[in-house]
């Protein structure tokens, strides 16, 4: 049984990940400050896993050294941590530059002394394809990090200083990348981010899907269910006693199929249940720095981490949905006010 740190655990991938490891007996203790994930989260994850008292739940900052001090004095030095924690919105990030790069890179910065200092040998940072910027698709992990927006510059960065704080301190880590991964316990009504979510939410509130530009940007969706054996196999790998790879090191984890924003937008809506023609749709301008084609290559992550889509992203946004419809429509929230306000300030952000 491994002890395992999970921050930013309360929120979406966290949350999956603290449940699956909890069901095969490891002890987890888990941070999140809660601005972004919620409480219900890990409730679930207690619950589903059949083993909630091997969950150790905390609130807590990430960047506050004396509160995390504090938690590892408390529940003992973790085998591994596994940094989720982010404020990850990429396209408001260009507004809210000290939100993002306070609570992603100076974070995770904390997160990583304050855990080596305690004497943690092995870390799996959750990333961002975000560090490729507009690199020519598909984005392989050999590419050089060329981010063209805020998050990104925080993600690249955050990477770097692993690499650089391994080579000095003689730590074991892991990079993964995910990217668009969706399902249930994503929010619902965070208008910046997550547009499966958005595009749910927006329909059973009755209310019109906005899509930034012709809709033809390109991505690639991975269902939970799909992405959610790598993550644990990550962990498992960072902790062997085998030297990892240094090509390994650095994984995409993500869909196999590139789509279009229009055509993601018909599929949720046939899972909602609402005609996809007559649906309405209003197209706004495109966003600042948002890269119109990104979607990774994945061999990478088959070959190394035994990525499969069983389940695949069509299926996922059904699986989705139904949980959606459950949990009913929810009341768009702002944590973290924008910092920035101009005219370039895409429209449903304002409202």
């Amino acid at each position: 049984m491994a002890n395992i740190l999970i921050t930013g655990a309360a929120g979406f991938i966290g949350s999956h990940i603290a449940e699956a490891l909890c069901a095969r007996g490891d002890s987890v203790c888990i941070m999140d400050d809660l601005s972004g994930g919620c409480r219900a989260n890990v409730q679930e994850a207690a619950i589903a896993s059949g083993r909630p008292t091997l969950l150790r739940f905390n609130v807590a900052d990430c960047a506050n050294s004396f509160a995390f001090e504090n938690i590892l004095a408390l529940h003992g030095v973790p085998d591994v941590l596994v940094h989720c924690a982010a404020n990850a919105r990429e396209g408001a990030s260009q507004f809210q530059p000290i939100s993002v790069t306070h609570r992603n890179f100076y974070a995770y910065i904390n997160t990583l002394t304050t855990c080596l200092k305690a004497g943690v040998k092995h870390v799996v940072l959750f990333s961002s394809m975000a560090v490729y910027g507009e690199n020519q698709t598909p984005f392989d992990e050999t590419f050089e990090r060329q981010p063209v927006d805020v998050y990104g510059v925080n993600k690249a960065s955050m990477e770097r200083v692993t690499e650089i704080l391994a080579s000095v301190h003689g730590f074991s880590y892991m990079i993964i990348r995910p990217h668009n991964v969706f399902g249930e316990r994503q929010a619902l009504n965070d208008k910046f981010r997550n547009v499966v979510g958005i595009f749910m939410n927006r329909i059973m509130g009755g209310e019109p899907l906005f899509i930034y530009g012709d809709g033809k940007q390109e991505r690639a969706f991975s269902y939970i269910g799909d992405s959610l054996p790598c993550f644990i196999r990550a962990i498992d790998l960072v902790c062997s006693e085998n030297q990892i790879p240094h090509d390994h090191r650095i994984v995409n984890v993500g869909g196999m199929e590139n789509v279009t924003v229009n055509e993601l937008a018909d599929t949720v809506c046939n899972a909602m249940h609402v005609s996809p023609e007559s649906y309405p749709r209003e197209h706004l301008s495109d966003r600042p720095c948002e890269v119109k084609y990104a979607y990774s290559t994945y061999a990478r992550s088959v070959d190394v981490l035994g990525y499969c889509e069983r389940i695949g992203w069509r299926r996922g946004i059904e699986l989705m949905a139904k949980w959606a419809v459950l949990k009913g429509p929810q009341p768009w929230y702002n944590t973290q006010p924008l910092e920035l306000v101009n005219e370039s300030v895409p429209k449903p952000w304002l409202v």
